[in-house]
């Protein structure tokens, strides 16, 4: 892709769309015994942070907590196989949060594009088996390289997405 084309092409529009397009990600991690692969439902914030909820106990916790390093794959499964097909992935480390203001932060945008995207309330403790509950914990996944691959635009050659769309604004 020539650098003109890649400086003028709409990232964040294009990345949001594909991201909006499924509600699960397939998330890799890597232990002595080497890949593992976990589907996850998934939330974001403008920096294509991702963060999702998860047991402590599931071995991709386990693996987060002695090394963070992970890649994600995001993509609709309704995609025509014969038609366009448009995906993210991404590499980065995970972070399992701590720090009460993170998790607040992290419960907004994850029961935000929960329920808020549905049109519905964010609910309160109760009506959630999730919410507040100490079985599961928040983690964010913070990108270290972003690629899109969209056959719209780049036929089958995915593109390095510009560090300046995804790092901290």
């Amino acid at each position: 892709m020539n650098s003109s084309i890649q400086n003028n092409f709409e990232w964040e529009k294009y990345i949001i769309e594909c991201l909006e397009s499924t509600d699960y990600c397939s998330m890799a991690t890597v232990d002595s015994k080497g890949v593992w692969s976990n589907p996850l439902y998934f939330a974001w914030d403008e920096n294509f942070n991702l963060y999702f909820i998860s047991q402590p106990n599931s071995r991709h916790m386990q693996n987060i907590e002695k090394d963070p390093r992970v890649s994600a794959a995001i993509y609709s499964t309704a995609q025509d196989t014969f038609g366009d097909v448009v995906g993210v992935q991404l590499s980065g480390k995970a972070r399992i949060l701590s720090l009460k203001d993170e998790i607040a932060t992290a419960k907004n945008i994850y029961y935000g594009r929960r329920y808020g995207s549905r049109g519905m309330q964010i609910p309160d403790n109760g009506e959630d088996q999730y919410i507040n509950n100490p079985k599961w914990q928040f983690v964010i996944i913070e990108p270290d390289e972003i690629f899109y691959f969209d056959t719209r635009f780049f036929d089958e050659e995915r593109q390095r997405v510009p560090e300046e769309i995804f790092s901290h604004k």
